[in-house]
C-alpha cells in the first residue's frame, strides 16, 4: 500500500472509481479461477481415490483367487494320495485308521479346514477330522453322520474324475440348524475312483470362509473412511460394515441386499465386470471375482439343510462383487471449499485483493507507483514458487525452458541458471528406461499445441547426473491470442510410491519366514523352466524336503525354535544348492528344490548332499542345541510331465517313501532299472532307496 499522505493527492473520488472498476473486474477473475482450481482438486482427489480404491480392490480380488488355489491344490493332493487309493479298494479297519491319520495331518497342518472328510457313495461319513479351538480331531464312528441329502455331496457325487465342487460361501449347517455362532463355510469337493474306475464316494474339505472374509477385509483396510464390502451374485452382503446386514440369504431377510439400499448403483455394478462410480451416495470402486477354473462345477446351493440346489452354476455364473464405498459426506468433507483453513485462506485473498485494487487504482495515476507495485508483484510471485513443494517449470511455445523454481532444480540437480534456455524434451524428457522419446509423441509438448491440460501419473525426467527420476506431472498451456504462448509443467517425485508397489510384489513372492519363494512364486518359476527344459530338450530334477519329527521340535522347544529351524533349513539349502537352483517353501516344513539341467541322478547327489549338511547343522537354544534331519524325495522331469503339478506329485510320494523307510534319507523315483545302492537292493523299478554316507 503507498502512503496515506501519497493516496491523499488523488481525487477520493476518482480513487474509489478506479478502485470498484479494478476491484470488481480483478474479483470476478479470482472468483472463477477459485472455482476451477477448487473443482481441478476435487477431481482431482476423486482421480486418486479411485485409482487408489481400485488397487485396494484388485489386490482383494487376487487374495480371493489365492486362497481357492490353495484349497483346490490340497483337494486334488488328498484326491490322489495312495493311502486312499488303499483303502478304496480294500476297505479294510486298517487302512481307514491310515487315512483318517493321514486327514489328521492336513487338518494339523493346514489349519485352514473346519472338517476334513470321506463320505462313501451314499452320502455316509466314512471318516471325518473336525478342527476347533487350534486342534484337530478325529469324530469316532459312532458320532459320524448321514450327508446324503445334503445338496453339496448331491453336487459332488455326479462329477466325473477331476472335476471339483466349490459351494457358495454360507454359513454351515450341523444337525439340521445354523451353528452358532456363525461359521462361515465353503465346501470344496471331488468324487474319488478305486484302482477299478469304480466311483466311490467324494472328499470333501470344509474351508474356514471367515480366513477367506478376512482377507478381504484386510486388503481393504486404509486412512480414508470407507466401507469394505463382499457380495454374492444376489447382492446379499458376505462381509459388510454393519454385521447385521450379513447372511440375508441364510438368515430368511431377503430385503437385506445390497440392492435393496443402493438400487440405482447395483443395476450398474451387477451389469460389468469392474469400475468406478460416482453417485448422490458416494464413490463406488468395484470388480468381479470368478473363483472357478477349468472342471470346477457350483450350484445355488439351499438354505434348508434338507434341500436340493436349485440349478447348477457354470464357472461365469459363480461370482461375487468386491466394492468399496466412500460415503458422499466424506468426500464433501474433504473437498477443498469445505475446509475451515481454505475458506480463511479464501477470505483473506478477498481482503488482499481489495487493499491491492485500491493500490493498483493509486499507481494508474502514478506511473512511479504502478512500477514499484509491479516489482512488489513480481517478488511475491518468487515467493510462492520458491516454496512450492513442487518442481515448476515454464516453458515458451517451442519448450524452451524459461523458467525454473527451486525445487525443480533441487530434484533435477541443477545450478540456478543451468536450466534456461534448454530444450524441456531433450534435455529432460525421457522413457521409463532411459532411452529418448520422440517429440511427436512426447505428452507435454503437445500441450502447446492442443491448449488441453495434460495430467500424467508417472513419467520419466532424466536429471543431470544421468540418473532416472519418475516423476507425476501436470502440463497446462500458457495461452496468449492468438496461440499458446509456453506450457507451465509441475511436477513431484513419486520414488516413494513405486518403492511401496515394488515392496508389495516381493512381498507376494516371499515367504515371509524364510526368505525363500512362497508357493505361488515357485510354482510359477517352475512352470517356467519345465516349459524352457522341454523346449529345448534339457533335463531337470526336483527334490520335495521335508523336516523330520518337526511336530516334535515345535511341542519340546516351542515354536520360536521350530521357526528358526525352517530359517536354518532355508539357509543350508541356499548354501548347499546351485545359484541357478530354485528354492521355495511350499508351506509348514516343506520346502521344494527344482534343478535345472541336472538328471535325477545328479539331483540324488546333490539331495545327499543337503542331507548331510543339514544333519551336521545345529541349531542354538537356551540349553543344548536342537539338530534335526530332512527326508527328500528327488525324481526327474519324464516326457509325460506337461506341468509341474505330476512332477510334484511325484517327488512328494518319494518324499513320503524316504519317510515311511525310516526318514533322515533319500528317495528317488524314476524309471531306472533296479540297482544295488550302498548294500540296499530296490525292489520297485520305479525307485532308487540309498541311505546317505555320512549317516543321514
Amino acid at each position: 500500500m503507498p502512503p496515506f499522505h501519497a493516496v491523499a493527492k488523488v481525487p477520493p473520488s476518482l480513487l474509489l472509481r478506479q478502485f470498484a472498476l479494478i476491484y470488481l473486474f480483478v474479483a470476478a477473475i479470482l472468483t472463477v479461477a477459485i472455482m476451477v482450481n477448487v473443482r481441478l482438486e476435487t477431481q482431482n482427489r476423486l482421480d486418486s481415490t479411485r485409482v487408489r480404491e481400485a488397487a485396494r480392490v484388485e489386490i482383494a480380488r487376487n487374495l480371493v483367487a489365492k486362497d481357492f488355489s490353495l484349497v483346490t491344490s490340497d483337494l486334488r493332493l488328498l484326491a490322489e494320495i495312495p493311502s486312499l487309493r488303499r483303502y478304496l479298494d480294500s476297505g479294510s479297519a486298517a487302512h481307514a485308521t491310515e487315512l483318517a491319520n493321514l486327514f489328521l495331518h492336513v487338518a494339523k497342518t493346514t489349519a485352514r479346514y473346519d472338517q476334513v472328510r470321506y463320505l462313501d457313495a451314499s452320502g455316509r461319513e466314512v471318516v471325518r477330522i473336525n478342527f476347533a479351538a487350534g486342534k484337530a480331531s478325529v469324530v469316532p464312528r459312532a458320532q459320524l453322520q448321514d450327508k446324503s441329502k445334503r445338496y453339496f455331496f448331491r453336487d459332488a457325487i455326479k462329477l466325473d474324475r477331476n472335476e471339483i465342487f466349490i459351494s457358495p460361501l454360507d454359513l454351515n449347517i450341523e444337525h439340521d440348524r445354523l451353528e452358532i455362532p456363525y461359521k462361515p463355510m465353503i465346501r470344496f469337493g471331488t468324487p474319488v475312483f478305486d484302482s477299478a474306475g469304480r466311483k466311490r464316494g467324494i472328499i470333501l474339505l470344509n474351508y474356514f470362509g471367515e480366513e477367506l472374509l478376512q482377507h478381504f477385509r484386510e486388503a481393504l483396510l486404509g486412512g480414508d473412511q470407507r466401507s469394505g464390502m463382499l457380495l454374492n451374485r444376489d447382492g446379499y452382503w458376505l462381509s459388510s460394515v454393519k454385521r447385521e446386514d450379513e447372511w440375508g440369504f441364510m438368515l430368511g431377510k431377503p430385503e437385506r441386499t445390497f440392492g435393496y439400499d443402493f438400487a440405482e448403483e447395483w443395476n450398474s455394478i451387477s451389469a460389468r465386470e469392474s469400475g468406478a462410480l460416482q453417485t448422490k451416495n458416494g464413490l463406488f470402486v468395484y470388480a468381479t471375482v470368478y473363483p472357478l477354473e477349468a472342471g470346477q462345477r457350483s450350484s445355488t446351493g439351499s438354505s434348508m439343510p434338507q434341500s436340493s440346489s436349485l440349478h447348477e452354476l457354470a464357472g461365469r455364473e459363480y461370482y461375487w462383487k468386491l466394492v468399496s464405498f466412500i460415503p458422499s459426506e466424506n468426500i464433501s468433507a474433504s473437498s477443498p471449499d469445505n475446509r475451515t483453513g481454505s475458506r480463511i485462506l479464501f477470505a483473506v485473498a478477498y481482503i488482499l485483493l481489495a487493499l491491492g485494487s485500491l493500490s493498483i487504482a493509486y499507481f494508474r495515476l502514478s506511473r512511479r507507483q504502478v512500477r514499484l507495485r509491479l516489482e512488489e508483484d513480481e517478488a511475491h510471485l518468487r515467493e510462492i514458487t520458491g516454496t512450492m513443494s513442487d518442481g515448476l517449470l515454464v516453458t515458451d511455445g517451442n519448450g524452451k525452458i524459461t523458467f525454473s523454481n527451486p525445487e525443480a532444480r533441487s530434484l533435477l540437480g541443477y545450478g540456478e541458471n543451468e536450466l534456461a534456455g534448454s530444450d524441456m524434451h531433450d534435455l529432460l524428457h525421457v522413457l521409463a528406461d532411459g532411452t529418448p522419446c520422440s517429440k511427436g509423441d512426447c505428452n507435454l509438448l503437445r500441450v502447446a499445441q492442443t491448449g488441453i491440460t495434460y495430467r500424467g501419473v508417472e513419467e520419466t525426467f532424466k536429471c543431470r547426473n544421468g540418473t532416472l527420476l519418475p516423476v507425476a506431472v501436470s502440463a497446462s498451456a500458457l495461452v496468449r491470442k492468438p496461440g499458446a504462448a509456453g506450457i507451465v509443467v509441475a511436477f513431484h517425485d513419486i520414488t516413494e510410491r513405486k518403492k511401496f508397489q515394488f515392496e508389495l510384489e516381493r512381498r507376494a513372492q516371499v515367504d515371509a519366514l524364510t526368505g525363500l519363494n512362497n508357493r505361488r512364486r515357485f510354482y510359477e518359476l517352475a512352470e517356467q523352466e519345465i516349459v524352457r527344459a522341454r523346449r529345448y530338450g534339457k533335463p531337470v530334477a526336483l527334490m520335495m524336503v521335508d523336516a523330520d519329527h518337526f511336530k516334535a521340535i515345535n511341542d519340546t522347544h516351542g515354536h520360536h525354535i521350530g521357526d528358526a529351524v525352517l530359517q536354518k533349513l532355508g539357509a543350508v539349502c541356499r548354501q548347499t544348492m546351485r545359484e541357478i537352483d530354485i528354492i521355495g517353501r511350499l508351506g509348514g516344513e516343506e520346502f521344494a528344490i527344482l534343478l535345472p539341467e541336472a538328471n535325477a541322478a545328479q539331483a540324488q547327489e546333490a539331495a545327499e548332499r543337503l542331507c548331510a549338511a543339514v544333519a551336521a547343522t545345529a541349531v542354538p537354544t537356551q540349553g543344548e542345541s536342537v539338530f534335526f534331519t530332512v527326508s527328500i524325495g528327488v525324481t526327474g522331469l519324464r516326457e509325460t510331465d506337461h506341468d509341474a503339478t505330476s512332477i510334484l506329485k511325484r517327488a512328494d510320494a518319494a518324499m513320503y517313501e524316504a519317510k515311511q523307510a525310516g526318514r533322515n534319507r533319500v528317495c528317488v523315483r524314476d524309471a531306472v532299472p533296479c540297482v544295488e545302492l550302498d548294500g540296499i537292493v530296490a525292489t520297485n523299478n520305479l525307485m532308487s532307496n540309498r541311505q546317505v554316507k555320512t549317516g543321514c
